[in-house]
């Protein structure tokens, strides 16, 4: 299943999310009906003005208000005005001379302009339209039809919002995509040059092991951490390749069980759990009885990146882990009940490395490099499924990934995959 089809809620690999993270841009989380959107109001009848902004901030606009034209531009020209309400009427400088002014001093963006006009002239209306007018209404206003106009004006400004977001994403992302293939080579030897050290301390370490009559009892558990540490540290070399597209590692498909790979996982990540956070894990009924095809290592990493990530961001409380299965797969879900992700990083999330840069704009460090969640999204998608990410600011993270496992080998990881992030309430 493509990106661009929107899951099911009753499919078993439904995601249920909407942001798909290889067609940047596919992120709602924008269209927020209570946002209170910056609206510029220009007529000179002060007592108009008045009932305007009463009327629009009863909508949820955020009114500025002016009965000067040029005052109006001036403000126009500092502010990010969403919508103009504009008269057509006024001193000094019509309404249809203050649009023409607006649409030319300021093409890099456009407001949506009401005009507000008491001649019922059919040329005038289309000379309006030509000059960049996108609605207008006729004296005297009536409240609801003046809401609804306004209601429909709200929309398009949001979406037209969105759209510029998107755009923005997009070149942001194809100029990471260049960086990271132009540097691409610089990392391949440097990568090349720190495995050459680390098989030689591998080596070192297991000399030693194979000659226990010259090493102390005590000595043998500082082999053990050291082989450990140089094993994850391979792994995190591996983990780099992967990202810039160079990795000689290669899918182990055969028989496993997933119960198995997400009991390691969770063993592993009990070294992580601070003092005030439960760390559980919830196994399904028939759990243990499920068996597939698939790679059991890369399942046992999938479970280990997302516990990682849940466990850094949870200060207290829990964090969960589920297993269950359904025909054909297995549904692997991480709950926990931390911070949260901030709306404004969503877009970025899964994308390597882009998370810290400059692009994220979101003024402040953000903990990791991306390279973990990109990597959990190339096993989920090599296994054919799904991976969404729901998070509520201040309540926690619910992830669920299904994958299938009646797969005969492991799907390309050149196509979009099902990846989708969403701001909304955690799942009971």
């Amino acid at each position: 299943m493509r990106s661009k089809d929107r899951p099911r809620e009753s499919d078993p690999m439904a995601g249920g999310g909407i942001l798909d993270g290889r067609s940047p841009g596919r992120y709602n989380g924008g269209m927020d009906g209570s946002r209170r959107l910056p609206v510029l109001v220009v007529d000179d009848d002060r007592t108009v003005l008045a009932m305007l902004r009463s009327w629009l901030g009863d909508q949820g606009w955020e009114p500025e208000c002016h009965q000067d034209p040029m005052a109006a531009l001036d403000a126009y020209a500092s502010r990010r005005h969403l919508a103009v309400v504009v008269d057509w009427n006024m001193p000094r400088l019509d309404g249809l001379e203050l649009v023409r002014r607006l649409r030319s001093e300021n093409q890099s963006r456009t407001a949506y302009v009401l005009l507000v006009t008491s001649s019922d002239r059919s040329d005038l209306l289309a000379e309006a339209f030509e000059q960049g007018v996108d609605d207008f209404l006729r004296k005297p206003m009536d409240k609801l039809e003046f809401t609804a106009r306004m209601k429909a004006a709200r929309r398009v400004c949001l979406m037209d919002e969105e759209i510029r977001d998107r755009s923005r994403r997009d070149l942001d992302r194809r100029m990471h995509a260049t960086a990271l293939q132009r540097v691409s080579s610089v990392v391949g030897a440097v990568v090349h040059e720190l495995r050459t050290p680390l098989a030689a301390v591998r080596l070192c370490a297991e000399r030693l092991r194979s000659r226990p009559d010259r090493v102390s009892p005590e000595a043998l558990p500082i082999l053990d951490r050291i082989d450990q540490g140089v094993g994850q540290l391979a792994d995190t070399l591996d983990d780099v390749l992967e990202t810039f597209g160079m990795s000689l590692r290669s899918s182990r498909w055969e028989s496993f069980s997933p119960t198995i790979s997400v009991k390691e996982a969770v063993e592993a990540a009990r070294e992580r759990v601070r003092e005030g956070v439960e760390l559980r894990l919830d196994l399904g009924p028939g759990a243990e009885d499920i068996q597939g095809v698939g790679d059991g290592m890369s399942v046992r990493r999938l479970a280990q990146n997302l516990l990682a990530n849940a466990l850094w961001h949870t200060g207290e409380g829990e964090v969960r882990l589920s297993l269950d299965g359904f025909p054909g797969g297995f549904r692997l879900e991480v709950v926990d009940s931390g911070e949260g992700i901030p709306e404004q990083l969503l877009p970025w999330l899964g994308e390597p490395l882009l998370l810290n840069s400059e692009s994220a704009g979101v003024g402040r460090f953000v903990h990791g490099n991306g390279m973990g969640l990109s990597q959990c999204r190339r096993i989920v998608q090599r296994h054919g499924g799904t991976l969404t990410i729901r998070s509520t600011p201040g309540t926690g993270t619910h992830v669920c990934a299904t994958l299938r496992l009646d797969l005969a080998a492991p799907l390309t990881t050149e196509e979009a995959d099902n990846f989708y992030v969403q701001i909304g309430p955690l799942p009971q």
